[in-house]
């Protein structure tokens, strides 16, 4: 099962991510569960840290 079908299938539940631009890549962060991750673009920073919060 892919991680959107889980989402789907789960509660609705929101959080906080915090985007920023740091040197060369953008870092993305969610202080709800304590994790970060980073992308070269925006999109793959989301994406990455939405995958990192499924984990939690």
């Amino acid at each position: 099962m892919s991680s959107l079908q889980q989402a789907k299938d789960t509660k609705t539940r929101t959080f906080t991510v915090i985007l920023h631009w740091q040197e060369d890549i953008y870092v993305a962060e969610c202080p709800n569960v304590g994790t970060a991750s980073q992308g070269e673009t925006i999109e793959e920073a989301i994406k990455t840290v939405f995958r990192r919060v499924l984990a939690c």
